[in-house]
């Protein structure tokens, strides 16, 4: 299927190249791939072919067409390990979307669970990314979702998670500073995480107000407003082992507890107190890596001796909650997954 694309260049883009434009506002897609590209014709500006080398006019409109491509294969072995009329709780494995998005409509576990398992009404009350294992919450109908929204937003749900970080993480340590949208990455979607410590550099740096204990704020940097909020979290080593890997010696599994529920608020705050998760393309070592896979150029030996896993090693491992109508605590737990197991044998 041909998909077609139309871009209206403003001010702000007069005068750029056509493909560092495309490059800028695509990252996923390399320059080079952009200029193959506009060669073949792929790529041409109010209805005329054109050159990478085209200087952008004010108003010009920018089409382009790719082929759609077919949705990927996911991992489809969930089990449902609890349930009764008000909820459901999943044990999703890694490779499955929860809800459709981006190049994922039908292999979800949501689409899973409507067509295939015939559940007139669901619908998850917390997120866990495609590659992240482990427990998920869905709830049956509207007032008990809507119970279950209120206990996630105020806290008031047990989250613990198993990750395996780059490097030897050494003594319990409760991480507090503030999460947003990360400002100099060439990833859309990363988050960048800001200790206490590092704070007032960042301040400093930026001029920007704050008030101490403050629940957000907002950086105003190139007239884009980027706000951050108060993200807290408990990482609690307990395996070290020895690893033959370019950078690292060694990879430490860690039990970590959510306080608050920022996105990506593990992987964020991990990378940037200096402990990228194993098999993180985002986060980890590189974010390159991601970039690369996006443009179907990593290979199966950077994943095997750089990244370790073909995922992300993070995994929903504990729950703990009030059951929403039978005033009964429920308490759930997942076994590390095999992919984790094997690695740390």
């Amino acid at each position: 299927m041909i998909i077609e694309k139309q871009i209206r260049v403003s001010e702000d883009n007069v005068n750029l190249r056509l493909d560092l434009f495309l490059s800028k506002y695509y990252p996923h897609i390399s320059r080079s791939k952009w200029q193959e590209r506009i060669k073949l014709g792929l790529v041409n500006i109010n209805g005329k072919k054109t050159k990478s080398s085209y200087l952008l006019k004010l108003d010009d409109l920018i089409n382009f067409y790719y082929k759609k491509k077919e949705e990927a294969k996911v991992n489809t072995n969930f089990n449902i390990i609890y349930e009764d009329e008000d909820l459901l709780v999943i044990d999703k494995p890694s490779n499955l979307p929860v809800h459709p998005s981006g190049n994922y409509k039908n292999n979800t576990l949501y689409s899973l669970l409507k067509e295939k398992f015939q559940y007139e009404y669901c619908h998850p009350v917390h997120r866990l990314d495609r590659e992240t294992s482990g427990l998920i919450v869905f709830g049956k109908n509207p007032e008990t979702i809507s119970i279950l929204n209120k206990l996630f937003q105020n806290h008031h749900v047990q989250k613990y998670y198993y990750v395996l970080v780059m490097g030897e993480f050494k003594g319990e340590k409760i991480v507090h500073g503030y999460i947003g949208k990360h400002f100099q990455s060439s990833v859309l979607k990363r988050q960048l995480f800001i200790s206490f410590e590092e704070l007032n550099s960042y301040l400093n740096f930026y001029k920007n107000d704050y008030n101490e204990g403050c629940e957000s704020f907002s950086f105003f940097i190139h007239n884009k407003n980027y706000i951050f909020r108060f993200a807290k979290t408990q990482l609690i080593p307990e395996k070290v082992l020895d690893i033959n890997h370019p950078l690292y010696s060694k990879i430490t599994l860690i039990k970590a507890k959510l306080f608050t529920g920022r996105t990506h608020q593990i992987r964020a705050t991990l990378k940037d107190i200096g402990f990228p998760i194993v098999g993180d393309m985002i986060y980890g070592i590189d974010e390159n890596y991601f970039l690369k896979f996006l443009d179907g150029q990593l290979t199966d030996d950077e994943i095997k001796t750089n990244l370790l896993l073909n995922r992300c090693a993070l995994h929903s491992a504990e729950l703990q909650f009030l059951h929403p109508k039978k005033n009964i605590y429920l308490n759930f737990k997942s076994d590390l997954p095999p992919d984790f197991q094997i690695l740390l044998k």
